[in-house]
Order: structure tokens, then sequence, then C-alpha cells
């Protein structure tokens, strides 16, 4: 994107533009992914769901409440951004494919470290009861529950990209794409649905596997979708765990 660009949108454009876009990836891959684990997936016969246990009355209407009200904040992560820009604590620059690819690794490296500080710090049982309950409403998590959480929870997971940008020019393809990659792994975490029993914790696809238990289990399994953090500071659940029959545990 050209400086003549970015100098020519205000800063209500950039609002509406960031949450119009939350919105879309938000709906369009909640509702993508409601769809293939209710029926696709399983006419084909791939994979199963994860946790049987019924959804709290009224939980997808108020996850899609809670969700509205991050993706609202987030809105202002894209005016942050370009306030930024104009005052010089970082630099936004053109859209090269290779370089794209490598910033968007490490971003999803970055949220990987990111996410399991917050989330920790989250569960500290103070900051657990006031902000991070809300997220845990969602016993059984559900492809709706990605945005679901308390305002501060999602101020501070949305830093994700703000906190790096004054060390490197980020590309605006890169500030456009990480987010759509972030929520589609989001996505995968809360969906319920073990699409490949037979995966590798370190694959992808098992974040859903590994997010539903920290849910169910309430501590353990901080990370976003990679083990990594987890084993590395003895946090990871037992991939063993009983699925079915458990209580879920407080704090």
């Amino acid at each position: 994107m050209s400086s003549f660009s970015w100098n020519q949108l205000s800063y209500p454009t950039v609002y509406a533009f960031t949450s119009i876009g939350f919105l879309a990836i938000y709906f369009g891959i909640g509702a993508l992914a409601q769809g293939m684990t209710t029926g696709y997936f399983p006419r084909r016969g791939w994979g199963h769901g994860i946790s049987e246990r019924k959804l709290v009355p009224g939980q997808r209407a108020a996850e899609v409440r809670s969700s509205l009200v991050s993706i609202a904040l987030f809105g202002g992560y894209g005016v942050l951004t370009l306030f930024g820009w104009r005052a010089g604590f970082w630099e936004v620059s053109a859209a090269r494919p290779l370089p794209v690819l490598a910033e968007v690794a490490f971003l999803v490296l970055w949220n990987e470290l990111h996410f399991y500080v917050i989330h920790r710090l989250l569960h500290v049982p103070v900051l657990f009861r006031w902000i991070h309950r809300e997220h845990h409403r969602a016993i059984r998590p559900t492809p709706w529950s990605t945005f679901a959480m308390h305002p501060i929870e999602a101020l501070l997971l949305g830093s994700v990209m703000v906190l790096v940008m004054p060390f490197h020019a980020f590309s605006w393809l890169t500030l456009l794409v990480f987010p759509v990659v972030s929520l589609v792994l989001n996505n995968i975490g809360h969906m319920n649905y073990d699409v490949a029993p037979g995966v590798s914790d370190w694959h992808p696809l098992a974040g859903s596997r590994r997010h539903e238990q920290h849910h169910r289990y309430v501590h353990g399994n901080y990370g976003f979708m990679l083990p990594l953090l987890d084993r590395l500071f003895k946090t990871e659940l037992p991939r063993s765990a009983a699925v079915s029959g458990s209580r879920r545990g407080s704090t």
C-alpha cells in the first residue's frame, strides 16, 4: 500500500474496515466450521466429535454477543496501527510474496508465546475469576467461542501485532493476512471435532483436541496451537486424559 493511500484513510474508515473485516472472517469461518463438523466430516467418516456434553442454555447466542464486543475492540487496533504509522512509531512496507510468508510464519510463532504468557497470567485465580472465566463459560467449546471473552482479555490478546511492529516494517498484506490465519487456527482449537485422531500433537489439526482438554479441565494446555511451551513449562495435559465423564475443574 502506498503512502498516498495511507494518507487518504480516515480513522473512522479504518475502524469500520477493520471491524467489518473481523466480522466477515468470524462469521464466515465460524459458519464454515459449523457446517463441516456437523455435516461434511461426519458424512465422510472423517474424525469424530470430542465432547458430547450439552451446551449451556443460550451459549451460542452469548458467545456471539461477547464476540461482537471483542470485534469492536479489535477495530480499535486498526486505528492504532494507522496512528502509529503516522506518528512514526513503526513503518509498513510493500507486499512481496516471500517476505509476507516469512512474516506470517514469524507472527504465528510469536503468537504462540504471546498467547501462552497472557493465558497463563489469566489463570492466576483473581484474574480468572474477574476476566478469564467469561471465556470458560463455554464448558464445551464451539466455533463461535473464539472471540467470546472479557473485553480486557480481548484487548490483551489483540495486542499481538502492535507489540512487535516497532521492531520491523511488516507488509500491509501481512497485517491483513495474519488475522485470518490466526482466526482459522483459533477456530480449529474451538470446533470440538478431532478431524484426524491419529495425527501428532504437533499437527495444527490436533489443536481442537488439545484445547477441548483445556476447556474441560481448566488447568493445562495453555498454548495456542502447538504443545512446545506447555511441554517446556510442564503444563501439558496427557493425551490419554479421558474425553467423557469428567467434571469441569474450578478455580
